[in-house]
């Protein structure tokens, strides 16, 4: 019997092209829906595209949704297709328009066509409003307080998730991710702090002297393998015991603490970094998460020091830009 397949929206972005591979290592089918299919990214991180079934489709298009999942026989859907912080706050109504009602859809030909479990990405920007005194580490106990359009589109979907999984009967399994994401992606020039991190490895594979505005204090910061690691893991696990779960590594870090591991790397590079304006309502320097729970029952372990995701993004982004 053919093995059935498994949506992933946004499949050829930040953690959708981890994702892939992923998948196809473990002897899934992938099947990639996306608005602009980046296949120079899918190939950089190491997938085979004659493996991957690529739609080109905007979720906005509830009757596209519906035909990938019929034509593809697919019965699991990994949702990752939404903008990011930074441009929701630009463009809040197109920003609302696909983070909620472009979940709606995906909840909705679940819905339809019968899908066994939906994993939703959500953020830790969700509880940034209910941060204070008395907090050393954030579990999946704390509320939700969403301070921006973007975490509140987010919390709202958490919501909504939950309700279509309790009245339609598909497992909705929520995984926020604590940490920044940053990457060797397109998508994650549109967020500063990502933009930064990778103005810093490009410039140290070149070899050239930099100058990078850093907006943040201390906060927690994921890489992409790590993100798409646990969301693996989620889609495929036979049962849970939750449908909630912080996929983070626990860690805080400053740009300082980001610029030695990028020398160490690559030895000689320049970089100076210069205050630059928090972009975003939220604090400065945040909690680190507590993961525990998805280590418990997912067998989550993030698998990328600093170092070592510094590393692995400097040879990624040599393949893909043919530095």
């Amino acid at each position: 019997m053919a093995k059935r397949g498994i949506l992933v929206t946004g499949g050829s972005g930040l953690v959708g092209a981890y994702a892939v591979g992923m998948l196809l290592e473990r002897g899934e089918r992938p099947v990639v829906f996306d608005v602009a299919i980046n296949e120079r990214l899918l190939g950089a991180v190491g997938v085979d595209l004659a493996k991957v079934t690529l739609v080109r489709g905007d979720m906005l298009d509830l009757p596209a949704l519906i035909s990938v999942l019929r034509d593809n026989d697919c019965d699991r859907i990994i949702h990752l297709a939404a903008f990011l912080g930074e441009e929701v706050q630009r463009r809040p109504y197109s920003g609302v328009r696909l983070n909620f009602m472009g979940t709606i859809n995906v909840f909705e030909a679940a819905r339809l066509e019968k899908v066994a479990r939906v994993i939703f990405p959500s953020s830790g920007t969700v509880y940034l409003g209910s941060l204070g005194e008395g907090l050393a580490m954030i579990d999946e106990s704390i509320a939700m307080n969403p301070p921006s359009v973007y975490a509140a589109t987010k919390a709202s979907c958490e919501f909504m998730g939950r309700a279509y999984a309790k009245r339609y009967g598909f497992e909705f399994i929520c995984l926020r991710y604590t940490g920044g994401l940053y990457g060797p992606s397109p998508a994650a020039l549109k967020a500063t702090r990502e933009i930064a991190i990778q103005q810093m490895i490009r410039a140290a594979v070149k070899g050239e002297a930099a100058k990078i505005g850093w907006p943040y204090g201390p906060a927690e910061i994921l890489y992409g393998k790590d993100a798409a690691k646990g969301t693996v893991l989620a889609v495929l696990k036979d049962k849970f015991k939750d449908n909630l779960f912080h996929i983070g590594n626990g860690d805080t870090l400053s740009g300082d603490d980001i610029v030695p591991p990028v020398r160490k790397v690559f030895p000689g590079s320049w970089i100076d970094l210069i205050k630059a304006n928090n972009p975003m309502p939220y604090p400065e320097s945040r909690l680190a998460s507590d993961f525990s729970r998805a280590k418990a029952q997912l067998d989550y372990e993030p698998e990328y020091t600093i170092e070592k995701a510094v590393a692995d993004y400097g040879a990624t982004l040599k393949r893909l830009e043919n530095i």
